[in-house]
């Protein structure tokens, strides 16, 4: 009788332990605990990173927020690219040529046309020939981007944005590149604008830097400066002069 007694608590003990171990259909089932904590850190990553990139909301109600695209640069007296509270357009197509002084009698140019819409967009096709005899394996490049003017006021505009370029001769790559460029618009017709780019052709990075000075005459702007190139293995440092055009 003991022996039996015995078995039998062994045999509840086994499915008690068992049915601990293994949970039940309904527990299988039962969803997660909501957690405000995440979806309140979610929120506040989410509301900072679009604050940064795109607009705050300090920024709503300030006139950057339907900021008009003049025509061209000072079209209004003391103002750049944007305007507050007079007439600007739904888009503006610009065209722009520079020509590039290296060291040791190198020489370059640079083409590009920049198309502008939705007063806060812009895109961008380039094309550069560099000098065929510095022993680089990217001679001319093509570049087709896309940016946000992130900050668009009657004196400062800031961009950023992504593209690809595709570079040729002697050997064809293809790759990712990205940029961020500003614009600073003094009194007297003058502008200071710099920029700087990065294409990636894996696994070569190709850095492209550039500050230079504008002067601007009705649909033209003239603009002298310095651009430098680095490679993996050189570098290209010149003086540029260019010409730009807004139709």
């Amino acid at each position: 009788m003991k022996n039996f007694l015995a078995f039998i608590l062994f045999i509840l003990f086994v499915e008690n332990s068992l049915a601990q171990q293994k949970p039940s259909a309904f527990q299988q089932d039962e969803p997660e605990r909501y957690n405000p904590v995440t979806d309140i850190l979610g929120w506040f990553v989410a509301e900072i990173t679009y604050g940064i990139l795109i607009e705050s909301f300090l920024e709503k109600n300030t006139p950057m927020h339907d900021a008009g695209l003049s025509p061209h640069p000072y079209f209004y007296r003391r103002e750049g690219n944007y305007t507050y509270d007079k007439k600007s357009v739904p888009f503006r197509l610009e065209a722009n040529t520079s020509f590039h002084l290296a060291p040791a009698k190198k020489q370059f140019g640079f083409v590009a046309a920049n198309l502008r819409f939705l007063k806060r967009f812009s895109a961008q096709i380039s094309y550069v020939k560099l000098p065929g005899d510095t022993g680089l394996n990217y001679v001319s490049q093509t570049d087709i981007s896309f940016s946000y003017h992130r900050i668009r006021t009657r004196r400062f505009d800031l961009w950023y944005g992504l593209g690809a370029m595709f570079s040729e001769n002697p050997s064809n790559h293809n790759g990712l590149s990205y940029h961020i460029g500003a614009e600073l618009f003094l009194p007297e017709r003058l502008s200071i604008e710099g920029q700087a780019h990065w294409a990636y052709f894996d696994p070569v990075t190709i850095k492209n830097y550039q500050v230079q000075l504008n002067y601007f005459l009705y649909h033209w702007r003239f603009s002298a400066g310095i651009k430098n190139y680095r490679f993996p293995d050189n570098r290209i440092n010149s003086i540029g002069f260019g010409l730009k055009y807004y139709f």
